[in-house]
């Protein structure tokens, strides 16, 4: 899909990365080998990759760049120098923010919530039935500063990415990968569906989950069955919207209520930053059980509340009542915390829904981080498989994390498996 291009205006300050779905070889094995939601988690999007180190220290009370003077002085001088000259590409809206500089600490009006903001020198426009969405890299980040997500859905003109960073120390690094800019479809439509109304869904689930698959993992052997499922599926090319219809979504119910719409909280227009009142364009999936979870070094131990727990598989059984199906198929659902394999300080939670979306769409599961661990990104063909399980990663080894029931896991964002080329154009170039 061609979209327009990217107009850069920094001469490379920034770059836009597509990552390998191993991050470069630095996946394990058993991952690399079985699990393709991971695996295409990590290739999503485009990650925005810096190519001058920027470092940011702050001093009375005040944050400013350090250990790259000159690249910023020359960053700073090609951008002051460069903004006469572009004319109706910079929105009147931006053009105090980009007149401060690449790094600009001045941020206090208006809906930001970050102590920084880092402006990339990229310009870009979605097309129409389009929109981009700016937000932190995942799998693979520093713990040292969030990046504020941010909804660019403006077709009239280019908005510059400006990336709103909250730091996390009064030090920190922005080098290479520091964010990722991806493409969403322009409108979502939910819609909601019993067991008993989706019975396409329940044959999926319990034809996917029976005693076969339970008789490959008592083995000890990797099951390879997702995979298996989606190459037999094909990798059915989505059409590609041409009008600003929304993309229909169904959310199957098979529990307590986890999963809720929610709309962006910021949009990057040509007229500025907004918070308008918008439509959901995403689901929420919240948590069902309070736990505790700690990586001893060698296994994950989690701890939940017993009381809820309970109260939790009694609900689901509840739900699935009179529908035949592998013990195992439930337990996936009843269990709801299953750790990894010794040695990896991964655990996920399976949340009582099902997502459903038309041949050629797939749903991204945008993981929420918290004190002392991530919950990672992943891409599910939910057009084939329904669940959407989030995988806990543990920052560090004796280190106990608290979650409380309620508490955000994860965005879930139905998007078309389309092929997205991006385009980097200078400044000036014919097409703008």
């Amino acid at each position: 899909m061609t979209l327009p291009p990217v107009v850069d205006i920094l001469g490379g300050f920034v770059t836009l990365v597509r990552r390998t779905p191993t991050l470069g070889g630095s996946v394990p094995l058993r991952a690399a080998q079985a699990c393709v939601p991971l695996l295409e988690g990590n290739a999503w999007g485009f990650q925005i990759t810096l190519s001058t180190r920027l470092a940011l220290r702050k001093r009375l009370g005040q944050w400013s760049a350090a250990g790259n003077e000159a690249g910023i002085v020359a960053l700073d001088a090609m951008l002051r120098g460069g903004l006469p000259m572009l004319g109706d590409l910079v929105p009147r809206a931006w053009r105090k923010r980009l007149a401060a500089g690449v790094v600009d600490a001045g941020i206090r009006a208006g809906p930001r919530r970050a102590a920084l903001s880092v402006f990339t020198g990229l310009f870009v426009k979605p097309p129409i039935g389009w929109r981009f969405r700016q937000s932190a890299t995942a799998n693979r980040r520093s713990y040292a500063y969030d990046i504020e997500e941010a909804i660019l859905d403006d077709h009239t003109g280019y908005v510059p990415i400006v990336l709103d960073v909250s730091p996390r120390a009064d030090a920190f690094v922005l080098d290479g990968e520091v964010a990722t800019l991806a493409l969403l479809p322009g409108a979502l439509s939910i819609a909601r569906a019993t067991l008993a109304e989706a019975p396409d869904v329940v044959a999926a689930h319990v034809g996917f989950y029976d005693g076969a698959y339970f008789d490959t993992k008592r083995r000890g052997t990797i099951s390879r069955k997702y995979r298996e499922a989606v190459r037999e599926a094909g990798r059915p090319r989505a059409a590609e919207p041409a009008s600003p219809d929304p993309l229909s979504v169904t959310v199957v119910e098979a529990g307590p209520l986890v999963v809720a719409p929610a709309a962006p909280g910021r949009v990057h227009r040509t007229t500025g930053v907004e918070t308008p009142a918008l439509p959901p364009d995403r689901l929420v999936v919240s948590n069902a059980v309070a736990f505790e979870a700690t990586f001893d070094g060698s296994h994950v131990i989690v701890e939940p509340d017993r009381a809820e727990l309970e109260q939790f598989g009694a609900r689901v059984r509840e739900v699935w009542g009179g529908i035949a199906c592998h013990q195992g198929a439930l337990l996936y659902l009843t269990k709801y915390f299953t750790p990894h394999p010794p040695g990896e300080p991964h655990f996920f939670t399976k949340p009582p829904v099902f997502v459903k979306t038309a041949p050629g769409v797939s749903t991204v599961i945008e993981g929420r981080h918290g004190a002392g661990y991530d919950v990672l990104r992943g891409v599910v063909r939910t057009d084939t498989f329904h669940a959407t399980p989030q995988v806990f990663h543990l920052w560090q080894p004796n280190r106990t994390i608290t979650v409380e029931r309620g508490a955000v896991l994860a965005e879930l964002f139905p998007a078309p498996r389309v092929d997205h080329a991006l385009a980097i154009e200078r400044a000036g170039a014919a097409a703008i």
